[in-house]
């Protein structure tokens, strides 16, 4: 199916939104969704919104200022609290759709994240998934450390470092690869990593494999799981046993504090969840059930 495309106002810019609008004029809820890491709405994330508008379910899949065909001054600039500002604004965007009764929100990798932050900050979601979610910065970053050879370590730093200097000044954002194979100067470089974020983005003529460096200085101060326990609507966390990204023990922990739903997949990596991985019939199909039991929760 052809979603519709929607603009909505951001941050004093627009961000670019596709509607996955399910038949029918029957009331439905609506998911609000983006993407993690550098990732644009056409980047494994087409099959969600098909398979929830075939279920009778709206999706709303947004990219971030900066990102895809969003506006923004500063591209490719991953930028935390910005970032869930875009999600309050696809929210609030969404619930002004026809048929819409009631908004959920998802997110995958960094944006599960950032629906732990952003659900723990409002009280008119009537659900929440968090899809391999990253819940704690600091503590993901010392572990990758141990895989990093010092000589790209190093080269991470000074580009972090030049490039918030930079941004102070004006100057274009010094960019570094998201992804990169193991041993390279990129921020993913676990041995799935390059594979498998170029098996997602194939067909992705947004996405671009870059990143404004300065990010890197912030991602330790980044720990959305500590807002778990104060998540007050029903949450589904979706767990890849096999993930070298987002620690699954994290993300248990952090699902335990949101008292939420847990559902894990043994043999998934971090990139076998999206539409054309192994794991993607499976993930997607406990969203939709889970979505169905909100709307008859909400009945």
């Amino acid at each position: 199916m052809k979603p519709s495309e929607v603009a909505i106002p951001a941050g004093g810019t627009t961000i670019a939104a596709w509607h996955y609008a399910a038949d029918g004029t029957q009331p439905r809820p609506c998911v609000v969704m983006a993407h993690g890491f550098c990732g644009t709405r056409d980047a494994g994330l087409v099959g969600f919104g098909e398979r929830f508008a075939d279920a009778g379910i709206d999706a709303l899949c947004f990219d971030y200022r900066g990102f895809g065909a969003s506006g923004g001054r500063g591209r490719q600039i991953v930028h935390f609290v910005e970032q869930q500002l875009d999600y309050h604004a696809a929210i609030n965007a969404a619930r002004e759709l026809p048929h819409v009764d009631g908004v959920a929100i998802w997110g995958t990798s960094l944006s599960g994240g950032h629906v732990f932050a952003v659900a723990a900050e409002r009280e008119d979601l009537i659900g929440a998934i968090a899809l391999t979610p990253i819940v704690d910065g600091q503590k993901t970053v010392l572990r990758m450390r141990r895989s990093i050879p010092p000589r790209a370590a190093i080269r991470l730093g000074a580009a972090a470092i030049r490039d918030a200097i930079g941004a102070r000044i004006g100057r274009r954002p010094v960019l570094l690869p998201a992804v990169g194979s193991p041993g390279s100067a990129a921020m993913l470089t676990t041995p799935d990593a390059l594979p498998g974020y170029l098996a997602v983005a194939s067909r992705a003529p947004l996405w671009r494999n870059a990143f404004a460096a300065r990010m890197l200085l912030a991602v330790p101060s980044y720990r959305p799981g500590l807002f778990a326990d104060r998540v007050g609507c029903p949450m589904l966390v979706q767990i890849a046993g096999a993930d070298r990204n987002a620690p699954p023990d994290l993300s248990w922990k952090a699902a335990q504090l949101a008292n939420a739903v847990v559902r894990e997949y043994p043999r998934a990596g971090h990139f076998d969840v999206y539409d054309r991985g192994s794991a993607f019939g499976a993930v997607v199909a406990d969203q939709i059930s889970f979505l169905a039991s909100l709307s008859e929760r909400n009945r």
